[in-house]
């Protein structure tokens, strides 16, 4: 009998090593008060990696680990409805939205692509905004916040608070993002505002502050935009401090102020331009944002382990570049150290698009000593050669910058041939995803899960039975006005800057500005109130309908 006991015990022992381990979403998600999803964007798993290296022998310690370390768990298949390979905006849409989408689509619901869909696609709801995370976060009374090195309504923050058929509508993206009443707003784009998009901010209650640090310092209580220049922001290798916040420093000052909120908060911290070094290829540039990165991790795990009820989602939209710790030219790889590596690089001190703007100021006979000033690297005469023949070619489009002869491409592959980090190209790659969490409640993915699945892992924190709860939030507030109003007398007056809905019934109108979170309740003697709804309505150009609030019908 102890025989067959012992056996069956070894048996059990057996299936206990050989069975498969769960994987995916924890099966019970006990809520939390706040959550920080942070986006590193364009990083490759390999990248970790190599910055962690980077930062070792910059700093002559072996003992430099990086903040994300002890929180990595998993990977996340970061698909589009219809491709493998993402681009920003359907990614980061994904984990906003729980609906996997196409290409520049900003958290809509796709349109069908019969015989290249690789998920389900209702083409009942084509073009319908699909309601995100931060907006739910909204409808639970939590205050909301965004941090970016890029222009406000790029990709990622655009995709978590704003909707459209395309990423590069930034006028109808940034009114939108303008209207949502967004509790902090920190990144670059001023450039994008205008007089009446500042004027939409402020209307919110909100200080708007540019180009200003001291009062971005300063900054104690309330509802703030805080943007720094035309476009995006510094290259953390280029930032003064005295003209610029660091992304920890940005993710430090939204959590002191979103903290503040009884109810609690969503924020999402993007390190946006890992993704521009990656494009371009220049390993200085993607290996310093991503360390900055992990600067505003460190800040987001001590506040959170401090809260106790604070949750921290962490990983890329895609991956980039196919960036590589070793290259095909390194020979005899396992006989050589960091030197190696890193030696050609170590004293640089620009990113790759600074330098293409320095070298076009100097001089050409002194470009080889402007060069070895901030980079260390004395220049070939080859290299001088090529440098002085394209100092008239600029690529304005980063995802670019390695596709073409331009002179920041140059000075990407000088950089790149002082090192053996290789890249496989300068286009996004579809590689899954590493995941990163901290839950204090020790409930956290693992194994390998699809976008979908994170996006209901973050609603079931945030206490939503599941995603399904977007579903009905995007039904609720985003319903098509020919549905919406049948029976009425409907009119949409096109404007390049806001198309207007009108709609009547008996001797009421409402007058619904595109992009906006006000309507207009015009009465029969003309005089108008204003009916605030609580994310702004949606026009869709591609189908010529505007997505309103269904509490409208009750206003005619």
């Amino acid at each position: 009998m102890k025989k067959i006991f012992a056996f069956c015990a070894a048996l059990a022992m057996l299936a206990a090593c050989t069975s498969p381990v769960s994987t995916g979403v924890p099966a019970k998600v006990k809520p939390v008060k706040n959550i920080i999803l942070m986006i590193t964007d364009g990083t490759s798993t390999s990248l970790i990696a190599t910055a962690r290296w980077y930062k070792r022998y910059m700093q002559d310690s072996l003992d430099m680990p990086l903040a994300i370390d002890p929180y990595i768990c998993g990977l996340v298949q970061s698909r589009l409805s219809d491709a493998i390979i993402p681009d920003s905006a359907p990614a980061m849409a994904g984990y906003t939205t729980g609906v996997p989408q196409k290409v520049a689509n900003i958290s809509i619901y796709p349109e069908p692509h019969p015989g290249q869909d690789v998920v389900p696609v209702d083409g009942s709801r084509t073009y319908q905004p699909a309601a995100t995370i931060l907006e739910a976060a909204k409808t639970m009374g939590k205050a909301t916040g965004i941090v970016v090195t890029t222009v406000f309504p790029h990709a990622t923050p655009a995709a978590t608070a704003a909707h459209s058929a395309s990423r590069h509508r930034y006028h109808d993206l940034g009114w939108q993002m303008a209207s949502q009443d967004l509790d902090v707003m920190f990144g670059g784009g001023i450039g994008i505002l205008n007089d009446a998009m500042r004027e939409e901010i402020r209307s919110k209650g909100a200080t708007l502050l540019e180009n200003d640090v001291k009062g971005f310092r300063e900054f104690s209580g309330g509802k703030v935009w805080s943007l720094w220049n035309d476009d995006i922001m510094d290259y953390e290798i280029d930032r003064d401090p005295q003209d610029e916040p660091s992304l920890s420093e940005m993710t430090s000052k939204a959590l002191d102020l979103l903290s503040k909120d009884k109810d609690g908060f969503f924020l999402m911290v993007e390190g946006s331009k890992v993704d521009y070094g990656a494009h371009s290829q220049d390993p200085v540039e993607a290996i310093t944002e991503f360390i900055e990165f992990d600067n505003a991790i460190k800040v987001a795990m001590d506040f959170a382990r401090k809260d106790g009820n604070t949750a921290v989602v962490i990983l890329p939209d895609h991956g980039n570049s196919g960036i590589t710790l070793g290259d095909a030219r390194y020979r005899n790889y396992a006989a050589k150290g960091l030197d190696s590596m890193f030696v050609g690089i170590k004293d640089c001190r620009i990113s790759s698009w600074k330098m293409s703007r320095l070298l076009q100021q100097c001089p050409k006979e002194e470009i080889p000593a402007t060069f070895k000033e901030w980079t260390g690297i004395d220049l070939k005469p080859q290299e001088i050669k090529v440098l002085n023949s394209v100092l008239g070619y600029t690529e304005s489009d980063y995802m670019k910058v390695s596709h073409a002869y331009n002179l920041q491409g140059v000075i990407c592959g000088i950089f790149t041939s002082r090192t053996h980090i290789g890249f496989t190209s300068g286009n996004h790659t579809g590689e899954d995803v590493f995941l990163a969490c901290y839950n204090p409640h020790g409930q956290r993915p693992n194994g390998i899960i699809t976008n979908t699945a994170l996006n209901d892992y973050m609603c079931r924190m945030f206490g939503m039975p599941s995603r399904e709860k977007l579903v009905e939030l995007s039904d609720e507030h985003y319903i098509p006005h020919l549905k919406l109003f049948e029976g009425c007398e409907m009119e949409m007056v096109p404007d390049e800057d806001f198309p207007t809905l009108f709609v009547r019934k008996g001797d009421v109108t409402l007058r619904i500005p595109a992009w906006h979170s006000e309507v207009y309740r015009i009465a029969p003697d003309g005089s108008e109130t204003m009916v605030p709804t609580i994310f702004p309505s949606v026009y869709m150009q591609e189908n010529g309908q505007f997505y309103v609030d269904r509490a409208l019908a009750s206003q005619l």
